[in-house]
């Protein structure tokens, strides 16, 4: 027997998700789990072991530069050979600072808490992007604008990214990185969303400063610039704005790789940017778990 009720709590229930679901809620939810990102990653510090893997290696690199050597193939740390790009030595210099010669793990430990709560900001301020924008696609698509099941279905789009957006706050491995890691893998990655929120903002010559600072860090986003020239190309009313940012791009590896170009340039560019570097498939935790959320 179902009871008289029931249809005014389903009727109250579908107006406060439908109501949640609108754009002025967006910022509080994001705000929301900032928070809990905050208080989670705080909790993993106090609570989890700290591992030393790189970062011991990363102050003896650094330790080196500031010495005086500018010889790429000569700057090593314990666990091999420097290959990262020149601003990589400038952002772990200033950490070095903060921590005391890089002797106190804690406080970097807190300093990267920061830029992971930071980097997830940008990240939902994306994945909330991509929702509204398919939200307001499908909305001008819709032959009946006034429909309530059109306007549920969109409010399903919304709540879909929502939860994905909560479940990347869980994510092990990434807290890992940056917090119990303290790798360069955290800041090279904000960097390069930074960069692909003011793309999606077209932002195009800052977007392009920021995303260089990213490849500094870290050769490996390169990965990303061919789909970066397309949109450029795309983007562009003519070649030259491209051929501008372009440029950005390459004045800004100039000007931080300059004091180890002018002296060993052979040197700076094949470990900076090892691009005969061959990797070999051996073992991996990034592929341990997969788990694919699709959104129809």
């Amino acid at each position: 027997m179902v009871s008289s009720t029931s249809p005014k709590g389903t009727s109250l229930l579908l107006k406060v998700y439908k109501q949640f679901a609108s754009p002025k809620w967006d910022l509080p939810y994001i705000l929301c789990l900032l928070v809990l990102e905050t208080v989670l990653s705080l909790a993993i510090v106090k609570y989890v072991s700290y591992t030393e893997i790189d970062w011991e290696a990363y102050m003896q690199e650094v330790s080196m530069w500031q010495d005086g050597e500018l010889d790429y193939t000569k700057i090593y740390g314990g666990t091999g050979p420097l290959v990262y790009p020149a601003g990589f030595l400038y952002m772990y210099a200033f950490f070095k600072w903060l921590t005391g010669g890089g002797t106190n793990v804690l406080l970097g430990q807190y300093l990267f808490c920061g830029l992971y709560v930071l980097n997830q900001a940008v990240v939902l301020s994306i994945c909330n992007m991509i929702a509204r924008n398919l939200v307001e696609s499908q909305w001008a698509k819709s032959k009946s604008k006034e429909s309530g099941k059109t306007s549920l279905k969109l409010c399903n789009v919304i709540w879909s990214w929502r939860v994905a957006m909560g479940m990347m706050c869980l994510s092990k491995r990434i807290h890992s990185i940056f917090v119990l890691r303290l790798f360069n893998d955290g800041p090279c990655m904000l960097f390069f969303y930074i960069s692909c929120l003011l793309f999606a903002k077209t932002f195009w010559r800052t977007g392009c400063a920021v995303f260089s600072l990213a490849v500094s860090i870290k050769m490996n986003v390169l990965l990303f610039a061919p789909g970066l020239l397309l949109l450029l190309l795309q983007s562009s009313e003519n070649i030259a704005e491209t051929v501008i940012c372009l440029g950005i791009c390459a004045g800004i590896q100039l000007i931080l790789g300059a004091p180890f170009l002018l002296s060993y340039p052979v040197s700076y560019i094949r470990k900076a940017f090892e691009f005969d570097r061959v990797f070999f498939y051996k073992w991996t935790v990034n592929w341990k778990v997969s788990v694919c959320v699709c959104f129809i």
